[in-house]
């Protein structure tokens, strides 16, 4: 049952054979590059804003833990990607791997999950923009071929309990940190 409704969401996701190319060609921008936007803005901010220098070290502890799961996943439970299995259209290439979770999905939504966790009015348009890239590549991965929704869904689910994790730990982490700098 849970298959049927992943590969029927899938086929309503996806691109179909009379696609817009322009549609395609933004979703092909959406699904490779929009991901360095918000690693440009941190890297911005971090120079520019010292604000931000918590917010970013949350990030990356974050996502180091987010992209761990995500890679144990992977090779724990093999799941083939739509154009392995003749399903729908494919206008991306991608290496047949497996595709459960998306790591493009993990590594957007936990950037916009630690912003929300740790909002303030100063990342009120962070987190914006944010959860726009968050929700257009992970459309665009669908949309192209490369991901069923499943793949999108555990990507957020794992985003989610990883920054959850650092967020409810943050104080240990930090002390950690700390120590460790110090020497």
């Amino acid at each position: 049952m849970w298959c049927d409704f992943n590969t029927q969401l899938f086929l309503l996701v996806n691109a179909s054979d009379k696609a817009s190319k322009l549609l395609i060609y933004f979703a092909i921008f959406c699904a490779k590059y929009l991901v360095y936007i918000p690693i440009i803005i941190m890297g911005i901010g971090w120079f520019i804003r010292p604000f931000y220098r918590q917010l970013i070290l949350k990030m990356v502890i974050s996502l180091g833990v987010a992209l761990f799961v995500a890679f144990i996943i992977r090779h724990c439970f093999y799941s083939p990607r739509p154009f392995a299995v003749d399903v729908g259209t494919h206008n991306l290439f991608h290496d047949n791997t497996s595709s459960l979770p998306s790591q493009h999905a993990v590594f957007v939504w936990t950037i916009f999950f630690t912003v929300l966790f740790n909002y303030t009015c100063r990342f009120r348009i962070v987190l914006y923009l944010f959860a726009l890239i968050a929700v257009l590549v992970s459309w665009s991965r669908v949309y192209l071929g490369i991901h069923w929704p499943l793949d999108i869904a555990v990507g957020f689910l794992v985003s989610i309990i990883s920054v959850y994790l650092i967020k409810k730990f943050w104080i240990s982490i930090n002390k950690l940190l700390n120590r460790w700098s110090c020497r």
